[in-house]
């Protein structure tokens, strides 16, 4: 009989093991050589962009569908509320997702993560540089993955997301 849990990787839903203090989390500098490996193509740092705001686009979708099975027509002024709503949502999955699994949605649906886990008073630096992706189109992957907001506002190397 085969166990359920030879079919979920072990790490799916758990914290890496974080630092005991902030000054902790920086003892890896940025530019750390191991991590130049495994550094994520341009295209695949503006696909970030692009799958957080397919991830925001979606519960936006969402949102007005709901309007509609509800009965009421999605007029002009509810789509501000709409995209307010997907924003206040990626923030909330961002934030928890940044610290739980080291990446943001994006990030994690075009397979990149943070090298080191993020500090906690980093994490909203983190979600406005990748917001700014977002308003952006992802034009600021061509700087790519030395130059990253993403990089800069967690002080650790993007990476590319291994299989085990």
């Amino acid at each position: 009989m085969k166990r359920d849990s030879d079919d979920v990787p072990g790490n799916w839903d758990t914290l890496k093991e974080r630092p005991s203090t902030d000054e902790d989390a920086h003892a890896t500098p940025v530019g750390d050589s191991e991590a130049d490996d495994f550094e994520p193509p341009f295209i695949t740092l503006m696909a970030i962009s692009w799958a957080d705001l397919v991830g925001m686009l979606a519960v936006c979708t969402g949102a007005l569908f709901a309007l509609l099975v509800l009965g009421e027509r999605p007029a002009l002024p509810a789509f501000p509320w709409a995209a307010a709503l997907s924003v206040v949502w990626w923030v909330f999955a961002g934030a928890a997702l940044v610290v739980v699994r080291q990446g943001t949605p994006g990030m994690l649906l075009a397979g990149v993560c943070f090298q080191n886990p993020v500090p906690t008073r980093r994490v909203p630096w983190v979600l406005v540089a990748a917001l700014t992706g977002v308003a952006t189109l992802g034009v600021t992957g061509l700087f790519g993955a030395h130059r990253s907001l993403l990089r800069f506002a967690a002080a650790s190397a993007l990476v590319t997301v291994e299989d085990e």
